[in-house]
């Protein structure tokens, strides 16, 4: 004689325990991943007190029952609570809505599975009948913790199920109103990028992300604007399903032509580098005296000057600037080494690291690769037994990186610098050269600027070449010389046409003297398995009939005798002087790529003033930066 049983999801002999976790006392619980519950259970037999959950980026606890993330700080340190249960209370929450609800309460846990048990000898035996299990179905059970409740054998038709009431109910055991029916384990349930991330191999590229300004106010309860975290999420998870889909359709073409299935790809991680808090802390002098100055008037507007300008303004200067650059710096090293420390073998198996700053997060990570390279150049200098015969001297980064300005030696002027103005030379650099950095949404190319980098790349030039004109031919080519300042890896400037915080920076490596209209306009991002978008293609197309047109134009308009007729001419067909061919460009600084700046696809149909309210905020969504991600990470 069997019976059929409801809410039972687990009908093992000994069930697994389901891990859940909340952020506070009034949330709901919820399950983690099924990797991390099956983790957690081995941790838990073999004794040990904590485990490592979520791919390595959190430490479970079982003495404090918390659970902490291994390589990023949460405002105000916040801890996710952490809990494990068999069996479940069903409750309802809406119309035809419920959750589950765990019992934490061990006692009453041992009592619900040894009813549970019984009644399922009693169900399942031959040795049983139908009045043994009646008996059992009219007697209730008190709980031990929860004293107010009973549990009881509810049988509705041919099923069997779990009960509670409350002891006063009796009710209950004839008509299910008044009693909650109870689940031994959890319902089936999927977590986002859970399946993606454990079929893929193991992490073989490590990407440290350094936030932007603002972070203060986008990481706020109060404010409905994902932070910076929630953004590296969405990345990493994005990434992992892009990656799994393409091994997947690889492993379909295989089977298809009969050939080995190929390996998964290796992950890439992906982690947070915060820093505003050390400008934004209940501690800072500078901070708190700015909060008693600010007027009480129109307060959500003042948020934006005191947490989001305020970071520029701050990092200005040289102490913020120096602490700053110091904090990343560290964390960095911190989280390079306790990666290595979970993941043991990600140098030995040839594992790589790079850099990813997002609008102030891109200028810092310029200035740390610029005291990695400034620390390199004095290493190599002082190994150099011919300093005076060496071009490493020529094109040191000691021509421009200077705490300050300083007087030229030759020229009697003042020199600019490209890397940070701190008070002293710093000694600490990350521990590792970045095989790339992406700068998204970067105001670089005004900070450049203003620190006066364009004459010192200029001059970088003037040294490695003292001789090159402005414009040479190579290979049929005419090639404009760039600079050669070069920083460690390739650098990419990254950016939406309509972000108004993004600046170029290919401009002030080319000569000043270099007409406008020989800078051609940047290069699309265009990720090897998506290509260029057909829209932004025609547009393409159509740009070049229409100058080639127009060059047509002004030839005729030019062979005219009487130049009061060109310029009148001119004037109206709205046509260019003369239909300029872009010159070939090789920067230095783009490494791997001949250039530095690159603009993302833009939709079919965009207004750039619309668009620019959520450019700067939106490269994490973006699938073709996602993609060109994985291209560069992977590219051996």
């Amino acid at each position: 004689m069997t019976s059929c049983w409801e809410g039972i999801n687990d009908a093992s002999s000994d069930p697994a325990r389901v891990w859940l976790t909340r952020w506070r006392d009034d949330d709901p619980w919820k399950p983690l991943r099924k990797c991390d519950c099956c983790a957690l259970n081995k941790s838990k037999s073999e004794g040990s007190g904590q485990g490592i959950i979520e791919g390595g980026r959190a430490t479970a606890d079982f003495e404090t029952n918390t659970i902490e993330y291994n390589f990023y700080n949460l405002p105000n340190n916040t801890q996710r609570q952490l809990t494990s249960a068999i069996w479940f209370q069903k409750e309802h929450i809406g119309k035809n809505k419920f959750q589950l609800t765990p019992i934490l309460s061990l006692p009453d846990e041992f009592i619900m599975e040894g009813l549970y048990n019984t009644a399922l000898t009693a169900a399942s035996s031959s040795v049983y009948n139908d009045d043994d299990l009646n008996a059992l179905v009219l007697e209730v059970t008190p709980l031990k913790d929860e004293q107010t409740h009973n549990i009881y054998i509810a049988k509705t038709g041919g099923s069997l199920s779990v009960r509670k009431c409350l002891r006063r109910n009796f009710m209950s055991l004839l008509s299910l109103e008044g009693s909650m029916e109870l689940h031994r384990g959890y319902l089936d349930y999927s977590i986002d990028g859970e399946e993606e991330e454990v079929a893929l191999g193991p992490v073989n590229h490590l990407i440290f992300l350094i936030h932007g300004v603002g972070e203060a106010v986008w990481s706020r309860e109060n404010v409905n604007i994902p932070d910076f975290a929630e953004d590296v999420h969405y990345a990493r998870t994005s990434v992992n399903k892009k990656m799994y889909t393409g091994w997947k359709q690889e492993c379909d073409k295989a089977t298809r032509e009969g050939q080995e299935l190929p390996s998964p790809p290796n992950r890439i991680e992906f982690m947070p580098i915060q820093w505003s808090d050390q400008i934004h802390s209940t501690s800072s002098t500078v901070k708190n005296t700015l909060m008693s100055t600010t007027l009480p008037s129109i307060p959500k507007l003042r948020v934006v000057a005191n947490d989001v300008v305020f970071d520029v303004l701050m990092y200005q200067t040289p102490e913020f600037c120096e602490k700053v650059l110091t904090t990343v710096t560290e964390r960095i090293c911190h989280v390079y080494d306790k990666f290595q420390s979970i993941h043991d073998g990600f140098i030995t198996q040839g594992g790589t690291c790079s850099l990813v700053g997002h609008s102030l997060g891109s200028v810092i990570a310029w200035d740390i690769l610029s005291i990695l390279q400034d620390n390199m150049d004095a290493n190599t200098l002082e190994a150099t037994t011919s300093i005076q015969d060496s071009s490493l001297l020529r094109l040191s980064s000691f021509d421009g990186y200077q705490a300050f300005a300083n007087d030229d030696a030759e020229g009697g002027g003042k020199t600019g610098t490209w890397g940070p103005s701190l008070t002293k030379k710093m000694s600490m650099v990350i521990p590792f050269t970045p095989k790339f950095t992406f700068l998204l949404g970067s105001p670089l190319g005004m900070f450049l600027t203003l620190r006066g980098a364009l004459p010192v790349f200029d001059n970088m030039r003037l040294k490695s070449s003292p001789t090159s004109s402005v414009i040479e031919t190579i290979g049929g080519e005419e090639v404009s010389p760039s600079s050669p300042f070069s920083l460690p890896g390739s650098v990419y400037n990254i950016f939406h046409g309509s972000d108004p915080v993004a600046y170029r920076i290919e401009p002030l490596l080319l000569p000043p003297e270099t007409d406008q209209g020989d800078i051609p306009p940047p290069p699309f991002l265009v990720p090897e398995k998506r290509g260029m978008r057909f829209h932004v293609k025609a547009k393409e197309i159509g740009d070049n009939v229409f100058n080639a047109f127009s060059g047509i134009i002004q030839n005729s308009i030019e062979k005219i005798p009487d130049s009061s007729a060109q310029n009148m001419l001119s004037k109206r067909l709205l046509v260019p002087k003369k239909n300029k061919k872009y010159l070939v460009h090789n920067f230095a600084l783009g490494g791997e790529s001949t250039r530095v700046d690159f603009q993302l696809q833009g939709a079919v149909v965009e207004n750039e003033y619309l668009s620019a309210v959520s450019a700067h905020t939106s490269y994490f969504y973006n699938d073709d930066l996602l993609e060109y991600i994985i291209q560069c990470a992977h590219t051996t």
